[in-house]
């Protein structure tokens, strides 16, 4: 009964804090902060729109700046897996999205905003950005 026992809890603390005894089938989990990968978006000479074509990894973080006036229109279209989404924020750090993968409207200030593209596992994924 003791070899039982000694087995129960060696597993129970070989588990990833709070994932239990059915955790060992999730992906691994990052053991401190991710890290930022900066990046900026550029547009062609006379065009209102940017693709970008990448993989962020588990662990990592990708940040995208890029400049905008008030007034002005954005789209931003991430295509990804389920595990992978984004944060936009404005000039201020208002969070304008968060945990998206679209956002649209009108911006309200005039600055470098930021696209945060994250990740709970490796993905590729493709980022489009229009203003106008």
């Amino acid at each position: 009964m003791k070899a039982i026992l000694l087995t129960a809890v060696l597993i129970a603390t070989a588990a990833p804090a709070g994932g239990g005894v059915g955790a060992a089938a999730s992906p691994a989990q990052c053991k401190r902060a991710d890290r930022v990968i900066s990046k900026q978006i550029r547009f062609e000479r006379g065009r209102t729109t940017a693709v970008v074509k990448d993989r962020v990894l588990l662990c990592t973080a990708h940040r995208y700046r890029l400049r905008a006036k008030a007034g002005q229109t954005m789209s931003v279209n991430l295509a990804t897996g389920n595990r992978t989404s984004m944060t936009l924020l404005a000039p201020t750090d208002d969070v304008l999205a968060d945990g998206e993968k679209s956002w649209s409207g009108e911006l309200p200030d005039t600055g470098d905003y930021v696209i945060n593209i994250g990740t709970d596992a490796t993905a590729n994924y493709t980022l489009e950005v229009t203003i106008r």
